[in-house]
C-alpha cells in the first residue's frame, strides 16, 4: 500500500511539474527567441517576432477597419459641441487679431467699438466659412492620413523584449493562472495514470 501511495503521489507531482514546466515554456516562446536560433534542421524563434510581418498588416487592417478609422477620428474630432467650440474659440481670435492688424487711421471709420464692428460681420459670414472648411476638412483634410500605415511603421519599429514586458506587465495575473491551470491539469492526468494502472 505505502509503494502504491508513493508512485500515486511521485505521478501527481511529475504530472503536475510537466503540466505547469510545459505552459510557462510555451508562454515564454511567444516572444522568445528575438532572433532566429539554428538547431540542426530547424529554426527556433518566438511566434511574435517570427510573425512580425503578418502581425503588422493584420493588426493594421484590424484596427483601421473596426477601431480606429477615418470617420472615426473626424467624429471624435469635430462633432457638434466641439465644433461649436471652436467656432467661437477661432472668432474671438479672428477678432482680436483683425482688430490689431488694422491701421489706427482706419479704425476712426469703424466707429466706436472696431472689435463690435468686425465680429458683426463674423458673425454674418464667418459661419458659412468655416463650414465650408470643416466640409472641406471632412472630406480631404484626411486623404494623408494612412492609418494602416502609421500602424504596421509602429509595429515594424516595436522593441519585442520591451513588448514582453509591457505584455506581461499587463496580463501578469491571467498568465500566471494559465501556468497554474497546467500545473493542475499535468496532476489531473498523473492522478489518471494512477487509476488507469491500477486497472491494468
Amino acid at each position: 500500500m505505502t509503494d502504491q501511495l508513493v508512485r500515486l503521489i511521485l505521478l501527481i507531482v511529475i504530472g503536475g511539474l510537466i503540466g505547469y514546466i510545459t505552459n510557462k515554456v510555451a508562454i515564454k516562446m511567444l516572444f522568445r527567441p528575438v532572433n532566429p536560433v539554428r538547431l540542426g534542421f530547424f529554426t527556433l524563434q518566438g511566434v511574435f517576432p517570427k510573425r512580425k510581418d503578418q502581425m503588422a498588416i493584420s493588426l493594421a487592417d484590424t484596427i483601421e477597419r473596426e477601431l480606429l478609422s477615418k470617420d472615426v477620428i473626424l467624429d471624435k474630432i469635430l462633432n457638434p459641441e466641439r465644433l461649436e467650440e471652436y467656432k467661437i474659440l477661432i472668432k474671438n481670435t479672428l477678432v482680436e487679431k483683425i482688430t490689431t492688424m488694422v491701421p489706427p487711421m482706419f479704425r476712426m471709420f469703424m466707429g466706436d467699438d472696431p472689435q463690435a464692428m468686425v465680429r458683426r460681420l463674423l458673425d454674418r459670414e464667418g459661419d458659412q466659412i468655416l463650414d465650408d472648411l470643416i466640409d472641406k476638412l471632412k472630406s480631404e483634410g484626411m486623404d494623408n492620413l494612412d492609418i494602416h500605415a502609421i500602424v504596421k511603421e509602429r509595429i515594424d519599429a516595436l522593441d519585442f523584449v520591451e513588448f514582453e514586458r509591457i505584455i506581461f506587465g499587463l496580463m501578469n495575473r491571467e498568465l500566471r493562472f494559465v501556468e497554474i491551470i497546467g500545473l493542475f491539469l499535468g496532476a489531473l492526468i498523473g492522478l489518471l495514470q494512477f487509476v488507469v494502472t491500477l486497472w491494468f
